[in-house]
């Protein structure tokens, strides 16, 4: 056997390293394939028919483009959209500063905060329904939490699930709490990863400590901050539990994010085949963000 270039395989047959990996990675490629092409296609076949549920009666027949088509000049598949972007860029600036801001103070030397960094973490093991239910409870008119806790300050608690600007707010809280501790663990990771040198050599210069963060801090953690952004953009851009839980895209339409749309249009119109063209398309405009973050990634990566 020829050692470094040939492996002997089975009955006695010689391979390549390279198709040994190629055979110990077949498996998984295989596997891949079946819980992605696979009803990747099917989708894309479904949203070419007039596939309707009412009634027990399944229609079958290709009508083209005739759903995406139906979904492209739906006003409420853009208000769900507008839904759908608003709550993830509130969420994520609320997510990133606030785990950020945590992550800066938790690797300062002076503090020793490691034991509450443990239970900071908690909120991610709940699964989203639970936390969708428990803070349906706090936002209570009756025995909510939280609204009684605003009226021992003297606090009038918002009309969560009538007021639009509140019942928004509402889910962007539960998503808040769930998820900045993801956030506060990547970005310590981030900081952690930052030579001590640096920043004495920083101090040295005579840099103070918002100098050493605007120009030390954020330049080096840039790319952790950008991969922070991607992982969350993209569950919250696809969020359904908590939204359907705690205002049912309520009051009227004021919270229908993209998901919610099309599981209306699955469930409440009977209608397959355009919940999976929206569903498609919000799948497009998912990649279209996260290869833009990428590019940019891969840009400040060759700097």
């Amino acid at each position: 056997m020829l050692e470094g270039s040939l492996v002997e395989w089975g009955n006695g047959n010689m391979i390549t390293p390279k198709k040994k990996i190629i055979w110990y990675l077949l498996p998984v490629i295989v596997t891949l394939l079946i819980i992605t092409f696979f009803p990747l296609v099917y989708a894309l076949t479904v949203s070419l028919r007039d596939y309707s549920l009412a009634g027990g009666k399944q229609v079958h027949k290709f009508n083209n483009f005739k759903n995406f088509a139906f979904v492209m000049t739906d006003p409420h598949f853009y208000y769900s959209l507008w839904v759908t972007f608003k709550l993830t860029a509130i969420c994520l600036v609320i997510e990133l500063g606030m785990g950020l801001g945590l992550a800066i103070l938790f690797t300062q030397p002076n503090y020793k905060l490691e034991p509450v960094g443990l239970l900071m973490i908690l909120p991610m093991a709940i699964a989203p329904v639970v936390i969708g239910l428990v803070f349906r409870w706090f936002y209570s008119a009756e025995v909510g939490f939280i609204g009684y806790i605003l009226q021992l300050f003297g606090l009038t608690p918002p009309s969560w699930i009538a007021n639009k600007t509140a019942a928004l707010f509402s889910i962007v809280i539960a998503d808040v709490w769930e998820w900045t501790p993801y956030v506060f663990l990547i970005c310590m990771a981030g900081l952690r990863s930052i030579q001590g040198e640096i920043y004495e050599a920083a101090a040295v210069d005579g840099a103070s400590g918002w100098k050493r963060f605007r120009y030390v801090t954020l330049p080096l953690l840039r790319p952790t901050l950008i991969i922070v952004l991607m992982l969350r953009a993209i569950p919250v851009l696809k969020e359904f539990d908590k939204i359907f839980i705690i205002t049912d895209g309520g009051p009227g339409i004021a919270t229908q994010a993209t998901t919610l749309y099309i599981f209306k249009q699955f469930l409440w119109f009977n209608n397959l085949g355009t919940a999976t063209a929206s569903a498609l398309i919000l799948l497009a405009i998912i990649i279209g963000i996260t290869q833009i973050m990428f590019a940019y990634l891969r840009r400040q990566e060759k700097w």
